[in-house]
């Protein structure tokens, strides 16, 4: 298993419990994978430097976790079918590369 990072942004005119909601949804897609969480942040919302899907604004999301090489794809296919996420991007945590640069 490695650790990825993925940070999503979700559209900010969603209601408190919709983002509550989509963050559950994206925790219990990895779960469903045999994923493993470990740490999810929310960032809240913040200023874009450009419009996105005509808004200026997003809710950021950054989410830890474990998995098989595969899930990263599986999880930017789900979120792409979101239309409450504008962005995302997954990147292997450089918590593991560095413990594999001290090896």
């Amino acid at each position: 298993m490695r650790t990825y990072e993925t940070i999503f942004i979700l559209d900010p005119s969603l209601v408190d419990e919709r983002f509550e909601e989509e963050i559950k949804k994206v925790e219990d897609f990895i779960k469903s994978k045999n994923g493993n969480i470990l740490r999810i942040d929310r960032w809240g919302k913040r200023k874009f430097s450009y419009p996105i899907a005509k808004k200026s604004e997003g809710y950021y999301v950054f989410t830890l976790y474990e998995s098989n090489p595969d899930l990263p794809k599986e999880l930017e296919s789900y979120l792409r079918l979101n239309e409450s996420c504008f962005r995302f991007l997954t990147v292997v945590s450089e918590e593991e590369v560095e413990q594999k640069e001290k090896a």
